[in-house]
């Protein structure tokens, strides 16, 4: 099978070729604003409001981008049609967009504000995912805290994420193979390092209303929820709201989405995977045309 390819400031490469230079503030500095959707079917579906958010972001950030809307739009498009041909029938690709605040003027002895702006797929792991939508996620709260708003834009999606990380290890040390979600500092409900959280209580699905992303996937759910006749609340949730659960989940726009287990050890909610949880997969895949629950479960299979 042939490498897969990726758009890079204007030009197709080789995937292995798509980096990033050393002086670039990227690397240097995490400023870097980046996009993830997944194809389904192989087409990418909800790509304006991919591209909308990816670009605001950049403006909101005062970042450089030579690029226009349907610059990118079209990058990947084409992208996308040439890795889909190493793909297997049932498989789907994640798409990412990512684009730099520019070069770093100490290292280069110079002002630039060439930004590095790259388009790249890779193959969305279910093989890897399975267990955990089969089983349910397991999530402990750490120590680590979301970043207040005012001192970092939360809801933009960057790649200054070094706090994830530390909270995601500590979660693993905690608990081998479970994820972390976040605390706010009055210990209200966030978010995990790439999901958003949702609680259900009494039939109505609750999510945080503040310190956390402005998440496409989140958009979906709401308007699946709204179709459904499910009451949908964005408010804020204290961590003590947890023990009258009947069900918790996640949603992000690469793995859609996933059933939570336990929390800090202690389970959420009859079963996993309840039934609100089912009527939104159900829903979600519906919508897109593939079933994705199958999909997920299918992975792995001879």
């Amino acid at each position: 099978m042939s490498e897969p390819v990726a758009w890079v400031n204007g030009a197709i490469v080789p995937w292995s070729r798509a980096a990033l230079p050393v002086w670039d503030l990227g690397v240097v500095a995490g400023a870097a604003v980046t996009e993830a959707g997944r194809t389904y079917g192989q087409r990418f579906l909800w790509l304006r409001m991919h591209s909308d958010r990816f670009c605001r972001a950049i403006r909101t950030l005062g970042f450089p981008l030579p690029w226009t809307q349907a610059d990118l739009e079209a990058a990947a498009l084409d992208v996308i049609a040439e890795n889909v041909r190493g793909c297997g029938a049932a498989e789907d690709l994640g798409v990412v967009l990512c684009s730099t605040a520019g070069a770093n003027a100490t290292y280069l002895g110079h002002r630039s504000e060439q930004a590095t702006t790259i388009v790249h797929t890779y193959p969305l792991p279910f093989t890897m995912w399975k267990p955990a939508f089969e089983q349910g996620v397991r999530l402990r709260i750490p120590a680590v805290r979301q970043i207040p708003a005012d001192c970092f834009p939360v809801e933009l999606k960057v790649r200054n994420r070094l706090h994830w990380w530390l909270a995601d290890q500590q979660a693993d040390r905690l608990e081998r193979g479970s994820r972390a979600l976040l605390l706010d500092h009055d210990d209200c409900l966030t978010e995990t390092s790439t999901s958003c959280v949702y609680v259900v209580v009494q039939g109505r699905i609750l999510t945080p209303s503040a310190n956390v992303l402005q998440s496409l996937s989140s958009v979906i759910v709401e308007r699946l929820a709204g179709e459904l006749q499910i009451p949908f609340e964005r408010r804020m949730i204290h961590r003590d709201l947890l023990s009258e659960a009947d069900e918790v989940f996640l949603s992000s726009s690469p793995s859609c989405l996933w059933p939570v287990s336990t929390i800090d050890g202690q389970s959420c909610g009859q079963e996993v995977g309840g039934p609100i949880f089912r009527r939104l997969l159900q829903a979600w895949s519906e919508e897109t045309g593939v079933d994705l629950e199958r999909q997920m479960l299918s992975a792995g299979r001879g």
